[in-house]
């Protein structure tokens, strides 16, 4: 019987090891910059973050973030430094903390990096063989988009991360079309854009 809590942890937690990713910001509003192994630059959303990387918030600033190890996501407001841990941060800050469940932070762990645009073959995206895995897409972000925020863009990331990952592109851009031009969603719209162009059918 030990065994079972260990393949349970590993289903969890595997999102997390195969991308060697502590976890990922989803948005961003503000001036955020983040400090890690290749120094500082500009954060911007759906950056991959490592732990120990250090996060810098100006006044003013805000950023969601999801850790993909224990599925924490959460929310700090600025100014202030928030240092990225394994499964949650430390800062003096105190953030709003959510728990999403481990389908929907798997799937958040297949989002294309940010600046990782291009063919699908370069994103590590696999098709997959059931044949209901649009509805249980569309049943599960129904769900998630009931629970979540109305600025939370949480639930479009993970519609869209995982129509790519069935190849549903024309299906993508669709979504794509129905988000664009609303503010909220400009930076889920041009990071997917790309991504979504390069592989729909002509």
């Amino acid at each position: 019987m030990r065994i079972i809590p260990w393949i349970t942890a590993v289903l969890i937690l595997g999102s997390s090891a195969a991308w060697g990713d502590a976890g990922m910001i989803t948005q961003i509003s503000g001036d955020v910059s983040i400090t890690a192994e290749s120094g500082k630059r500009a954060a911007v959303p759906f950056l991959k973050i490592a732990t120990g990387d250090k996060l810098t918030l100006g006044n003013g600033a805000r950023v969601q973030m999801v850790y993909f190890g224990n599925g924490r996501q959460e929310i700090w407001n600025g100014g202030g430094l928030v240092e990225v841990g394994s499964l949650d941060s430390k800062s003096t800050l105190k953030p709003e903390v959510k728990q999403l469940p481990p389908l929907v932070v798997n799937q958040l762990a297949k989002t294309p990096a940010a600046g990782q645009q291009g063919k699908t073959g370069m994103v590590r995206v696999r098709s997959l063989a059931n044949p209901d895995a649009g509805a249980h897409l569309d049943k599960q972000y129904q769900e998630l988009k009931a629970g979540a925020a109305a600025d939370d863009t949480t639930p479009e990331v993970f519609l869209l991360s995982g129509l790519i990952e069935i190849k549903e592109f024309t299906r993508a851009k669709e979504v794509l079309s129905g988000l664009n031009g609303k503010p909220a969603y400009q930076s889920v719209v041009e990071h997917f854009t790309p991504i979504v162009t390069a592989n729909a059918p002509k």
